[in-house]
């Protein structure tokens, strides 16, 4: 590591190693079980005792983490897509969320309840962080700004516009006083703040060749960590502008975890790799790659000794950190849904990939993200109770039969369903069209003895079946 990050990373490391480890690490559950898809982030109450994840089926549980069992404390349903990221509003019985329906939530954490939900243009928002104060919150948006909102009444006070293209991350800095964004252009931002408004012109603290998807500021104020498209993982000394990459991967880099005690942070990447840095000396301590699929979240516990991970499974993982400990292979005990295994059928297959996140075959819809597709040949469109569909769905005159379904899958949902919540996808093969609608009349026939897939496998993105 050069000096000047050499330095100021000896530093944090001494205000680490002042810090007390907090008692009651070895009580954490090993696992968050209880979404009904993919789960997206996890976050960690600053004493441990909650937890929060927020997941592809829409929806946010809140976990108390005093047993050794995960006990679901509320599920916080009022997102209309995957929800991005969630997060603890620090001395507050509140937490923040953001969704791919544009949107921006605050709920209380006391009742359970949704306090509010701002959202303008129905465009990604993939990242949301809060000030040190609890006062503030910003929201990285996919229309190219990052927005900062007032927490107490949920008015937007600032508006950071200066990135070409889609804003990914965003963070404030441990003293509150400035805004970090990252974006699809490569650059790192740094925006004066005062009293959670914008306070001058932004200044690029760094420029990469390719988007910078993930950055937090590192234990003592002076170091921030960014993780890039391309697999770059890096340091930014914020008072020099100093940089040095630490490792360059080839799959993306999609998570990042600062350990607030334990003088390391830790980055999840596209390829179901988890490596963990030593701040101080800037080497990799270790990469493991036990992890099916994309690792999209961590959060390390407080005492920094482990963390939970999220990905692919419809689960939150524990895995120790320090002293150091494997990451045991779960894929055969607990297989993945969307994972075409076991089965000669190509239409149980393209259910298994393409339908089975967001959908089940049974009366029960398992809290998934869409309605339960038992009894759906002659059923009308937008008529399965309990469930949010949009006014434009209910008043259509879609009837689902097999061509219906064959249309949906050939054209598109954006074309053939009005008012849809399904990611716009097409299946242009007949062949594997007719498969799968064959799959379909026999597992989703209310007489039929269909038992759930016994595959769990990981989503394609923008993949959807019929509402």
């Amino acid at each position: 590591m050069r000096p000047a990050l050499r330095l100021a990373a000896l530093a944090a490391a001494a205000i680490l190693a002042m810090l007390s480890n907090p008692a009651g690490a070895d009580a954490l559950p090993e696992r968050l079980v209880g979404h009904g898809g993919p789960v997206k982030a996890v976050a960690l109450s600053d004493d441990g005792t909650r937890a929060l994840t927020a997941s592809f089926d829409y929806s946010i549980i809140l976990w108390d983490m005093t047993g050794p069992d995960g006990t679901v404390a509320a599920r916080l349903a009022g997102h209309d897509a995957a929800v991005n990221d969630v997060a603890f509003v620090p001395g507050t019985d509140k937490a923040v969320s953001v969704s791919d329906d544009g949107s921006f939530a605050i709920w209380d954490l006391a009742t359970g309840e949704l306090g509010q939900r701002i959202t303008d243009t129905p465009v990604k928002v993939l990242d949301v962080a809060v000030s040190p104060d609890g006062r503030f919150a910003a929201a990285a948006r996919w229309d190219g700004t990052a927005r900062i909102f007032d927490i107490a009444n949920g008015r937007e006070v600032a508006r950071a516009e200066g990135h070409q293209g889609n804003v990914n991350a965003v963070v404030f800095a441990l003293d509150g006083r400035q805004l970090f964004t990252a974006g699809y252009d490569g650059a790192i931002r740094a925006w004066p703040l005062d009293d959670g408004r914008i306070a001058g012109s932004s200044r690029v603290l760094y420029t990469h060749g390719w988007g910078v998807n993930v950055i937090t500021p590192l234990p003592g104020g002076t170091l921030l960590a960014f993780g890039s498209q391309n697999g770059v993982t890096g340091l930014v000394d914020l008072p020099t502008l100093e940089t040095v990459e630490l490792a360059a991967k080839e799959n993306p880099v999609l998570s990042i975890a600062a350990s607030p005690r334990a003088g390391w942070f830790a980055t999840g990447s596209a390829d179901g790799r988890i490596r963990v840095f030593d701040i101080e000396t800037g080497t990799l301590v270790e990469e493991y790659g036990d992890v099916y699929g994309p690792v999209w979240g961590l959060s390390f516990t407080p005492d920094g000794k482990e963390l939970y991970r999220v990905g692919l499974d419809d689960f939150a993982i524990r895995w120790q950190v320090s002293p150091r400990q494997r990451m045991e292979a779960i894929q055969s005990v607990y297989p993945r849904r969307f994972q075409a295994h076991g089965t000669d059928d190509p239409g149980e297959s393209e259910f298994l990939r393409k339908c089975s996140v967001c959908h089940t075959l049974t009366p029960d819809d398992g809290n998934r993200a869409g309605p339960t597709l038992f009894g759906l040949f002659g059923r009308k469109a937008g008529t399965v109770p309990g469930y949010a569909y949009s006014e434009a769905l209910t008043e259509s005159d879609i009837v689902w039969t097999e061509d219906t379904v064959s249309l949906l899958f050939d054209h598109g949902p954006d074309v053939v369903t009005p008012g849809t919540k399904m990611p716009v996808q097409r299946l242009k093969s007949v062949e594997r069209r007719d498969a799968l609608i064959a799959y379909l009349k026999r597992a989703t026939a209310t007489d039929a003895e269909t038992p759930p897939p016994s595959g769990r496998p990981a989503p394609e993105p923008g993949e959807t079946t019929p509402q």
